[in-house]
């Protein structure tokens, strides 16, 4: 990580960000959070992330498509123990921020999975598109 870098780490566990506090507590650049995933992902919703990896996935289809609409083109979502995520489950209608449904369109990720179809899901955001810049061919003269 660079200096301009930032990691955030949730947790819900008070014992596990006790001991994350203590040995991370040195570096400026990581914060920890001790907050259930949906009322976060609503706290910061203004921020887009490079990289999100949760360890849970399975457990909460919803905050996954909460999750998936913060990372910034070509951001990552890397998801341990997907179980049933798929491409599908996250690309439809859920509840988000004040009760708006929030949609994304699956044109808009690459999916892939890791090993075993249990074992880890990868979700990239594609770039928007570049749009050309149309010159004229005429010179001042």
């Amino acid at each position: 990580m660079d200096y301009s870098s930032g990691l955030v780490v949730l947790v819900q566990d008070e014992g596990e960000a006790a001991v994350l506090e203590r040995e991370l507590d040195l570096d400026v650049r990581v914060s920890v959070h001790l907050q259930d995933a949906e009322s976060f992902l609503i706290d910061v919703h203004a921020h887009r992330f490079d990289l999100i990896v949760d360890l849970v996935a399975e457990e909460h289809a919803g905050v996954v498509i909460l999750a998936l609409g913060l990372l910034r083109p070509t951001g990552v979502y890397l998801a341990s123990q997907p179980g049933s995520l798929s491409r599908e489950s996250f690309t439809q209608c859920a509840p988000g921020l004040s009760g708006k449904p929030v949609s994304l369109e699956p044109d808009d990720f690459e999916v892939a999975r890791l090993g075993d179809p249990l074992d880890s899901l990868i979700i990239v955001r594609r770039a928007e598109p570049i749009h050309r810049k149309h010159r004229s061919n005429s010179k001042a003269g």
